[in-house]
C-alpha cells in the first residue's frame, strides 16, 4: 500500500485570500486523491493510528466525515464526507474557511445564494437571495469562500472529498428559522447524554464509515 506523506508533504501552504489560488492548489489534490483508491486507502486507514484525525473526524447533524490529513502549519486539511441527512439540508449556512469539493458518488442539488445585507454576520432566511443553482454529478469540483451562504441537497449515496483552508472567522452561521429540530441530531456516544449537533466518532462508527467505502468501491 503506498503511503500519502512524502506526496502530501509538497503540497504549499494555503492561506492565501486569492480563492482561484486555493481552488488550484486543492484541485490538484482532490484530482489525485480521486484517481488513486491506494492513497485513499491509506489515508482512510491512517485515521485509525492518529489520535487527532480520529478526534476531528465528526457524525453532525448534516453528515459524516472522516478527517483523512491535517497540516496546520500548512493551513489546511483533508476530509471525506459521506453519510448526509436529506433530512437536514436545506439549512443556509456558510463556513469558517474555504473549501474546495469533489464529488465521487452520489450528487446533489447546490444552491449558492447571496446576502442581500452584506458578507458579513449573521443572517436571517429573510436576508438570502438565489444566485447559482447546479446539479453536482461524480466528478463535479469547485471552491466557495467563507462568505458565501449555500446549501446542498444531497442523495443519500453521496461521497464527497473536500480540502478546506484556514479559519477565517471565529463562528460558521446558518438561517437559524431553518435549523433542523434536536429531534434529528446524532444520537449520543454514550447513552443518556445530551444530543450535540457535532461530535467525535466512536471506533464503531469509524469501522463502519470505512466498510461504506469499501462497499462502494471507493476504497480498497
Amino acid at each position: 500500500m503506498k503511503t500519502a506523506d512524502s506526496w502530501l508533504a509538497q503540497v504549499p501552504c494555503l492561506d492565501a485570500d486569492d480563492l482561484v489560488s486555493v481552488q488550484h492548489v486543492s484541485r490538484s489534490i482532490l484530482d489525485r486523491l480521486a484517481a488513486d483508491r491506494d492513497l485513499l486507502t491509506a489515508l482512510v486507514g491512517e485515521v485509525l493510528t492518529d489520535r487527532e484525525r480520529l478526534a476531528a473526524s465528526r457524525i453532525t447533524l448534516l453528515l459524516n466525515r472522516l478527517s483523512l490529513y491535517e497540516a496546520p502549519d500548512r493551513s489546511f486539511e483533508i476530509r471525506l464526507n459521506m453519510n448526509p441527512r436529506p433530512e437536514n439540508q436545506p439549512v443556509s449556512h456558510d463556513h469558517c474557511y474555504a473549501f474546495a469539493t469533489r464529488v465521487l458518488t452520489g450528487g446533489y442539488v447546490h444552491v449558492v445564494r447571496r446576502r442581500a445585507d452584506g458578507w458579513e454576520g449573521p443572517f436571517t432566511g429573510a436576508d438570502l437571495q438565489p444566485a447559482i443553482v447546479t446539479v453536482e454529478r461524480p466528478g463535479s469540483a469547485y471552491a466557495l469562500d467563507h462568505s458565501m451562504v449555500h446549501q446542498a441537497v444531497m442523495a443519500r449515496d453521496t461521497v464527497t472529498l473536500v480540502v478546506r483552508g484556514p479559519r477565517r472567522k471565529r463562528l460558521s452561521h446558518a438561517a437559524g428559522k431553518l435549523m433542523p429540530t434536536k429531534r434529528s441530531w446524532p444520537d449520543p456516544a454514550i447513552p443518556g447524554d445530551e444530543p450535540r449537533d457535532s461530535r467525535s466518532v466512536t471506533l464503531d462508527e469509524f469501522q463502519a464509515m470505512r466498510r461504506y467505502l469499501q462497499d462502494r468501491r471507493i476504497i480498497n
